[in-house]
C-alpha cells in the first residue's frame, strides 16, 4: 500500500465500494418505503393479508405480487429514471468527496516536493522536505530530493571557498610580479639576474597552481589521462622519500621507513604526486626531533600506504574539509605554514582515478594524525 499505484487502486476500490454502497442502500431504502406507502393505503383486510404473507417469507408467492400490482400503483416506483438519477447523483458525491480527500493526501507529499524544488531553484539551498510516515516510492523521493539538496549545499559551499582559494593564491604572485615589473620599469628596481630569478620564482609558483587546478578538473571530470602500468608501490615511496629528505633534515625530523607493499596498477607520475603531497604536509606539521613514520603492506585485494606524523592533528570538525580544495585549517594560519591547499585534495583525487581512496585520522597512542592510501593490487 506504500506504492503510488496501489493506492490508486485502493482509491478506485473505495470509489466502487461506496457506489455500490449507496445504490444497496438507496434500492432497499426505496423498497421499504414503497412497501410502508402501500400497506398505508390497503384494506385492513389486504394489510393483514399482506403482513401475514411477509410473516411467513412468502415475497415471491403470486398472492404477494397481485397485492403489490393492486396496491402499489400510487406508491413509489423505484425503477424509474428520476429514482436511478437520485443514486447516481448521491453516489457521485459521496465518492468524489471521499475520492478528493484521499487525493490529496496522496499528492501532497508531491507538492511539498515539488515547492521545495522551486525553491532550491530560486536560491534557497537550505530547504528540505519533512518526511513524517511518508513511506514507498514517495519517501524514496523525499530522500533523494533531500539528499540532493544537501549536496548542492554543499557544492555551494566548496565553490565559494574554491573561489577565495584561487583568488587568495593568485593575487600574492601576481601582485608581486606586478610590484617588481614596475619597479623595474621606472628604474627604481635594477634589472639584474637576482631580481630574473626572484620573478621567474612567482612565475614557476603560478604554473604550478594552474597545473594543479588542471588535474584536479581532469579528475573531476573522469579525464585525467594514466599511463597505467604494473609497478611496485615500495618502488615509488622509497623514490619519493629519498627525494623529501633533504626537506625532512632541514625541518629536524627523520623518516622511519618500513616497506612490504605489493604490485599495483597504476601511473608512476601519478603516485608519486600522491605520495610527495602526503609527505610534504607531514614534514610542514611535524614538531622538530619527531619521527615520520611511512610504510607500505598489503590486505586482502589492496595495498596500504601509511604516513604518520606526531604533530598536532586535526580538529574532529574539520575531518569532513581536509581534503577541500583551498582549505587550511585555522592552525595552519596561526602558524603561518606554507602551503596552498591544494596538495590534499590533489592526492585524493589521484587515489581515487587509481581506484582507492585516502583516508585521514588522528593518532590513538600521542598527538599526531594518519593518512592512509589505499589502492587495489594488480591483477596477477
Amino acid at each position: 500500500m506504500n506504492s503510488i499505484v496501489a493506492r490508486l487502486i485502493a482509491l478506485a476500490g473505495v470509489m466502487i465500494a461506496i457506489t455500490m454502497a449507496v445504490g444497496l442502500i438507496a434500492y432497499y431504502g426505496a423498497a421499504y418505503f414503497h412497501l410502508q406507502v402501500m400497506m398505508k393505503h390497503m384494506p385492513p383486510e389486504a394489510r393483514q393479508e399482506l403482513a401475514g404473507l411477509i410473516a411467513h417469507g412468502q415475497q415471491a408467492s403470486p398472492r404477494y405480487f397481485a397485492l403489490f400490482e393492486r396496491y402499489g400503483s400510487g406508491a413509489l416506483d423505484i425503477s424509474d429514471a428520476g429514482f436511478i438519477l437520485a443514486i447516481g447523483i448521491t453516489s457521485i458525491v459521496a465518492g468524489g468527496t471521499v475520492a478528493v480527500l484521499l487525493a490529496r493526501r496522496i499528492s501532497q507529499p508531491i507538492i511539498a516536493v515539488a515547492e521545495a524544488a522551486a525553491a532550491v531553484a530560486a536560491g534557497d539551498r537550505s530547504v528540505r522536505v519533512a518526511k513524517g510516515r511518508v513511506s514507498g516510492e514517495v519517501g524514496t523521493l523525499i530522500d533523494s530530493f533531500n539528499r540532493m539538496a544537501s549536496d548542492i549545499e554543499a557544492y555551494e559551499r566548496e565553490r565559494t571557498v574554491f573561489t577565495a582559494g584561487v583568488t587568495h593564491e593568485l593575487r600574492t604572485p601576481l601582485t608581486i610580479l606586478k610590484g617588481r615589473l614596475h619597479g623595474i620599469a621606472d628604474g627604481m628596481v635594477p634589472a639584474s639576474a637576482a631580481e630574473a630569478d626572484r620573478l621567474l620564482r612567482q612565475v614557476e609558483h603560478l604554473g604550478r597552481i594552474v597545473e594543479d587546478l588542471k588535474t584536479l578538473a581532469h579528475a573531476d571530470a573522469g579525464e585525467l589521462a594514466l599511463d597505467r602500468r604494473n609497478l611496485m608501490v615500495d618502488d615509488v615511496l622509497r623514490v619519493c622519500v629519498t627525494d623529501l629528505r633533504g626537506s625532512a633534515v632541514a625541518a629536524e625530523v627523520e623518516f622511519a621507513e618500513h616497506y612490504a607493499g605489493g604490485k599495483v596498477h597504476g601511473d608512476a607520475v601519478r603516485l608519486s604526486q600522491i605520495f610527495l603531497n602526503l609527505l610534504t604536509n607531514a614534514i610542514k606539521h611535524a614538531p622538530v626531533g619527531s619521527r615520520i613514520q611511512v610504510s607500505s603492506r598489503t590486505d586482502g585485494h589492496r595495498a596500504i600506504i601509511e604516513v604518520i606524523d606526531a604533530g598536532g592533528g586535526f580538529a574532529p570538525q574539520d575531518a569532513q574539509r581536509l581534503f577541500m580544495p583551498f582549505w587550511r585549517s585555522r592552525a595552519d594560519k596561526v602558524a603561518g605554514r606554507p602551503g596552498s591547499g591544494l596538495g590534499l585534495a590533489l592526492a585524493e583525487k589521484l587515489a581515487e582515478a587509481h581506484g582507492g581512496r585516502i583516508v585521514a585520522s588522528n593518532r590513538q597512542d600521542r598527538s599526531g594524525a594518519i593518512f592512509r592510501v589505499e589502492l587495489p593490487l594488480a591483477q596477477a
